[in-house]
């Protein structure tokens, strides 16, 4: 067998784990995603996003 052919097909051995972790990270993604863009969050971030602009002076 050709040895380019022989280390093409070694390294698409583990072509599944690739497939999952990239499935796993795609929706890791998505629900980060969704849980930052909750309705719930909302107050939260607004306040965060405020935080820059206070002068300290309300504490």
């Amino acid at each position: 067998m050709n040895p380019l052919l022989r280390e093409a097909a070694e390294s698409i051995s583990l072509g599944w784990l690739a497939g999952l972790v990239t499935v796993f990270f795609l929706a890791w993604f998505i629900g980060w995603t969704w849980w930052a863009f909750s309705p719930k969050n909302k107050q939260k971030f607004e306040e965060a996003a405020r935080m820059p602009l206070s002068d300290g002076g309300d504490q």
